[in-house]
């Protein structure tokens, strides 16, 4: 009896076609999320600098860098109901986890208009994922790598050249896939997981 309030909400690929896919401006957009982490092509075994591997032109990596800060600033502010910070911190991240459960992800997918960039679905996904980029960024030896649109963006490791797609994270959350996958577990596991020797 109780299952029949547990509704599925969509997998997390039919998400990202619908909400992500059609912003962005290539003949051939991703329609579907990436693994949550993967060693980045061009990795050989030498610490990355970062700086040098960045591959946008120069105004779209400063516009790229300013609109994940502005995000994570975003983030932040519109976290405020949910839980007082004046940081995102893992405390933010995993009361946010708890707070964004399978109803309240139903409604916003179904309030989204996926013609509007300013819609609910993409917010709140671009929002968590700015956040878990933040504070992955705040641990010595990662940093972005910037892409666009800036939600193709990841958070690399420099010593093992892990890519870590956070963007995609936030999409498996705010789906079927990954709405209860404990997400500040997810994070410490992923720190976890680059440190063991291969």
């Amino acid at each position: 009896m109780l299952g029949l309030f547990k509704k599925k909400l969509p997998h997390c690929d039919t998400l990202f076609e619908k909400f992500l896919t059609p912003w962005y401006d290539q003949e051939d957009p991703p329609k579907m999320t990436r693994p949550d982490m993967f060693v980045i092509s061009g990795f050989e075994g030498q610490p990355l600098d970062l700086d040098q591997i960045q591959f946008l032109p120069d105004d779209l990596l400063e516009y790229n860098k300013k609109q994940l800060q502005t995000m994570a600033d975003a983030a932040l502010n519109d976290y405020q109901h949910i839980i007082k910070s004046d940081k995102l911190d893992l405390n933010v991240l995993d009361a946010v986890d708890k707070y964004f459960d399978r109803k309240k992800i139903a409604e916003i997918i179904s309030k989204s208009d996926p013609t509007n960039f300013s819609n609910d679905y993409v917010i709140e996904v671009c929002e968590f994922g700015a956040t878990l980029g933040h504070l992955f960024n705040q641990v010595d030896g990662y940093g972005w790598l910037y892409s666009h649109p800036y939600f193709q963006s990841i958070i690399v490791h420099k010593d093992t050249g892990f890519g870590i797609t956070v963007f995609d994270w936030a999409v498996k959350k705010f789906s079927e896939y990954g709405v209860a996958d404990g997400f500040a577990a997810k994070f410490q596991m992923a720190l976890e997981s680059v440190k063991q020797p291969k």
